[in-house]
């Protein structure tokens, strides 16, 4: 095998590794696009409770398109989990920055992961660029019987 052949192997790797790398980030950009939302669907729930007012009825989303309909006893407060099973009860406008807080925090990491993707396509754009010219300048050779 010569010099040329391993260094076409050695970017064929490289470029693998960028792809495997890509489908990693994209995965990781689905999970926290799914996390971000849900965010958003509590927050928006909270405000329309709060609307809705004492004694409303009120459709309350359980997850998977299912609701149950309930009656509104405190339009004031909700029940927030903050982690590690810890859940607090505090009035609806405090529950809401908090949920501000994590959905800045949710969307600066999809920010991050989008400038990680952005930049990795672009290394591979570039490794396949590389390995293209490698590998026709090998084919060249081969059609000249051998000689460079």
């Amino acid at each position: 095998m010569s010099g040329s052949e391993a260094d076409l192997r050695r970017g064929l790797a490289v470029l693998d590794q960028y792809r495997e790398q890509l489908e990693s980030l994209a995965q990781q950009q689905e999970i926290v696009r799914v996390s971000l939302e849900e965010h958003l669907r509590a927050k928006e729930t909270l405000l329309r409770y709060q609307q809705a007012g004492k004694g409303a009825e009120v459709l309350v989303p359980v997850g998977a398109n299912a609701f149950l309909v309930a009656e509104v006893k405190d339009a004031a407060k909700a029940f927030v989990g903050v982690g590690s099973d810890l859940v607090l009860f505090d009035d609806i406008p405090k529950q809401i920055e908090r949920l501000d807080v994590r959905v800045k925090s949710i969307s600066e990491a999809m920010a991050a992961i989008g400038q990680r993707l952005a930049e990795l396509q672009e290394r591979a754009e570039n490794q396949s660029a590389s390995v293209q010219s490698l590998y026709d300048r090998l084919q060249g050779t081969a059609d000249a019987g051998g000689r460079p």
